[in-house]
């Protein structure tokens, strides 16, 4: 594990579900890594803005928050955040809103966890 993130949580993911936070937390959990969630937005921003470096998980059809102005506030912190969007892959309009919104990377729901994974373990960058 990267010591530069030791002690902090490498994914923060704003979602509910219960399934998502279980796979998530299993994943995290076989990297040595912790996953945090939430879909209160001030309590989001505030988790972002004090854990530099994390991931962030949106659910681009969440009905809870609004994953694209969600991404747009998240890309205005100062640090850099990287931005994990995942959708089902009937609604690519999602898709587009969500590379519109600076989400770095926009995957159906089918790849989302192989896509964590690949992100936090640094074989897939960005571009």
């Amino acid at each position: 594990m990267n010591p530069q993130l030791a002690g902090r949580p490498s994914i923060i993911a704003a979602t509910s579900d219960l399934f998502i936070q279980s796979r998530l937390k299993e994943l995290a959990s076989s990297l040595g890594l912790e996953a945090l969630f939430s879909v209160d937005l001030q309590e989001l921003t505030g988790l972002v803005s004090s854990h530099p470096g994390c991931l962030v998980i949106l659910d681009l059809s969440s009905t809870e928050y609004n994953p694209t102005s969600l991404a747009r506030t998240l890309k205005q912190n100062k640090t850099p955040t990287r931005i994990l969007g995942y959708y089902p892959h009937i609604r690519r309009d999602l898709e587009a809103s969500a590379k519109s919104a600076g989400v770095n990377f926009v995957v159906p729901n089918s790849n989302f966890l192989k896509t964590t994974r690949e992100i936090l373990e640094g074989r897939l960058r960005e571009g």
